[in-house]
């Protein structure tokens, strides 16, 4: 899948809170997943080895559970450590028969009633961010089937310029899905785009 448009665009994430993670490698200065989860974690954790071993296999475990359809993955690493999670970028074609509220939906059935939130956009005009959840079964011994709670969803959604953008969000952990739903819709906010039939796309 993914957008097929001529339409450019630029993301310039806030850096205090996303890490923007490559899609493959080599990449920049970076040979492989393994040199950037070093360097990422010499440079946020410069004093502490137990730790900064820590961070790196989180990074190596962000680098390389990425979703196949996404344009870009985000790490959720803010300075102070208070949560961390990972958000998928997926640019879509958009679909003029589907309204906005419609594109933010999940395409499953929520264990728990779907919220629903519009925000005001100054690059979108409107962004759409849905939360709900998905319940997790696994097989158990004795009656077949042993519920484990239900992993969150927050998907948030805009349109412009022939384009959607679904930034999405799953985590078993609700606090961490909850300090990630601001800076979500703020990312939109730092979208920029150029229409160019020559040069196509261009990514973060």
């Amino acid at each position: 899948m993914g957008a097929s448009s001529v339409t450019s665009y630029e993301i310039a994430p806030d850096l205090d809170y996303w890490i923007p993670v490559p899609r493959s490698f080599p990449e920049e200065e970076w040979a492989s997943a393994e040199q950037w989860a070093e360097d990422l974690a010499e440079v946020a954790i410069p004093d502490d080895v137990d730790l900064r071993q820590v961070y790196r296999m989180m990074a190596l475990d962000v680098v390389n559970n990425q979703v196949a359809e996404a344009e870009h993955t985000l790490w959720y690493s803010p300075e102070d450590g208070h949560a961390m999670g990972t958000a998928h970028l997926i640019i879509l074609d958009d679909d003029t028969e589907q309204s906005l509220a419609e594109l933010s939906l999940p395409k499953y059935e929520s264990a728990t009633p779907i919220q629903v939130k519009d925000y005001e956009s100054d690059v979108f005009g409107k962004i759409v961010q849905t939360t709900s959840t998905i319940a997790v079964d696994l097989p158990h011994e004795d009656d077949g089937a042993a519920i484990l709670p239900a992993i969150g969803h927050v998907r948030t959604a805009a349109r412009g310029h022939g384009l959607v953008f679904l930034l999405e969000a799953y985590d078993a952990n609700l606090a961490t899905l909850g300090f990630m739903m601001d800076p979500m819709v703020d990312l939109f906010d730092t979208v920029s785009f150029e229409d160019d039939d020559e040069y196509g796309t261009e990514y973060l």
